[in-house]
């Protein structure tokens, strides 16, 4: 009868493998929560400015001519978000649907550092108004 004491090589191997196993999970948890805390942090700092830009937005986002014909949506990009610092938006217009021409799909986008990393963004209708300004042109 052998007297086995200790473990072998495979048993530790496979130990060890099972640990990294769950370590990488926790760690990979902790990476999720944190990008979540991060947006949730963005997301709290732009809500209480989401209303007075979409508002802004619908009564001024279309270009119109000499004629008072629309020309389409005003180029948003960059733009510093108000009451916000160091927050920029873009606007994103997308086709009017077919069943309803006066309305135009847009998508605000919001960015810190680099355009291509969109921190939030929120999509809104954006009717087909006259700007504030074309009003009170004679």
């Amino acid at each position: 009868m052998v007297n086995r004491r200790g473990f072998t090589l495979i048993e530790v191997l496979v130990a060890m493998a099972l640990f990294l196993i769950g370590v990488s999970a926790i760690l990979g948890m902790f990476q999720l929560g944190g990008g979540l805390d991060r947006r949730g942090l963005t997301e709290a700092r732009l809500a209480p400015r989401l209303e007075e830009l979409a508002h802004a937005l619908r009564a001024d986002a279309w270009q119109v001519d000499a004629q008072g014909d629309f020309t389409g949506v005003r180029p948003v990009q960059g733009a510093e978000v108000p009451g916000a610092p160091g927050y920029r938006w873009d606007l994103v217009v997308y086709p009017a649907p077919e069943a309803h021409p006066d309305l135009v799909r847009a998508e605000i986008r919001f960015w810190r550092r680099d355009p291509e990393r969109v921190l939030a963004r929120t999509s809104l209708l954006l009717p087909r108004r006259r700007p504030a300004a074309a009003d009170r042109r004679p």
